[in-house]
């Protein structure tokens, strides 16, 4: 609170003369029983005086300007994903469904069990969960499995994902992170996708340079509940 605004709004500042702000001089006589001047009602009263004053005309424009704007241009992005890579493919799934990301961890294969789609169990925090391989969902073949950002290798994390009760595991190449965007960055997924591939992806994100298909993971879930029961 500067001296010109006192003045403007006829606040005398006694905290700063004879309160606990003071330099010299004899202290107010009420704080030997308020012991602070956040206690006092002058000064509770001058706070309510500032913060009540008309305000000023640039502060009043740019106030105007700011609640002027269109809502779509305060929500620039509305959805947020969790980019991976697998093999050569970089991928995205909605943040949501994504309940832990963790190192690898051994695989406990299951006997008798046919396809590409079940590795195993995997301990997560004393519990065992089934791991998947999104790969075999997706139809990809295997590529390039070296580290690219960072990761030591394939497998090097774990992503488990959750919704309405329903959890699996993953093993992945490596993970970039959290990665926000809006619905209309994404385009339509181009024809030379596979099949299978195609029709797991919402849409493909342009991302550092690269091409980031997002997955649908509504039908991911949907798809794991049906092929493995």
């Amino acid at each position: 609170m500067s001296a010109c605004d006192d003045k403007a709004l006829n606040i005398d500042d006694c905290w700063n003369r004879i309160g606990i702000w003071r330099r010299e001089g004899e202290p107010c006589p009420r704080l030997a029983k308020l012991m602070h001047c956040h206690n006092c009602e002058v000064y509770s009263r001058s706070g309510r005086t500032m913060l009540e004053r008309p305000l000023d005309a640039p502060v009043r424009a740019e106030f105007t300007r700011i609640y002027a704007e269109p809502p779509a241009a305060a929500q620039a992005h509305n959805r947020a994903a969790l980019i991976f890579r697998l093999g050569d493919e970089w991928l995205g799934i909605n943040s949501r469904c994504v309940d832990e990301i963790t190192g690898a961890r051994p695989v406990q294969r299951l006997p008798h069990v046919p396809g590409n789609l079940v590795k195993g169990l995997v301990n997560l925090r004393g519990e065992l969960q089934l791991c998947i391989s999104l790969g075999g969902l997706l139809g990809l073949e295997r590529g390039d499995h070296r580290p690219r950002m960072g990761s030591v290798g394939i497998g090097d994390r774990m992503i488990q994902i959750q919704r309405d009760g329903q959890r699996y595991v993953f093993p992945v190449t490596e993970v970039h992170g959290l990665h926000r965007y809006h619905d209309s960055e994404l385009h339509s997924p181009p024809a030379t996708l596979s099949k299978a591939r195609g029709t797991y992806t919402r849409g493909v994100l342009a991302w550092r340079e690269l091409q980031v298909g997002m997955l649908d993971d509504g039908l991911i879930f949907h798809s794991l509940e049906r092929d493995l029961r």
